[in-house]
């Protein structure tokens, strides 16, 4: 994924992230000083960090962003199978039926994070880092 850029050349922040989305702390170090104006040296200068890193962390918050955003959408057939195999390779063959269960119980209209919220409420800690890395890998979390 490339770094959203102006016209110019210039850094920007990415379509849909917002002061809201949650993104580690190093990410918006670098983002607080990208305002669609400043180039990447600037950037990189008021953050203490190299040009090569500031492109780098405005193309993570662009990943960061897109995932919210996902999060944010309704539970299609696609992503709930995503989340059932996920489920299924922390716990086995019993994850089928907790996404079932959950989805029966809410209806299949609820944003892809309360499914997720709720299949982990499920979990063991361990299970949920788990969930959480079978997710990541399907670009899910």
């Amino acid at each position: 994924m490339t770094a959203p850029q102006t016209a110019e050349g210039t850094p920007a922040w990415p379509p849909g992230l917002t002061g809201e989305t949650p993104l580690p702390f190093a990410v918006w170090r670098v983002l607080h000083h990208v305002d669609g104006v400043r180039d990447a040296a600037e950037v990189a200068r008021l953050a203490r960090v190299t040009p090569q890193i500031v492109q780098a962390t405005v193309a993570q918050a662009a990943a960061w962003a897109s995932r919210a955003a996902q999060r944010t959408q309704p539970v299609t057939e696609a992503s709930a199978q995503a989340v059932t195999q996920c489920v299924i390779a922390v716990v086995g063959p019993m994850g089928e039926f907790m996404v079932d269960d959950v989805l029966d119980e809410l209806g299949e209209q609820i944003p892809l994070s309360t499914l997720l919220s709720r299949v982990a409420a499920q979990l063991s800690e361990a299970q949920v880092q788990a969930f959480v890395r079978h997710l990541r890998a399907r670009g899910l979390a």
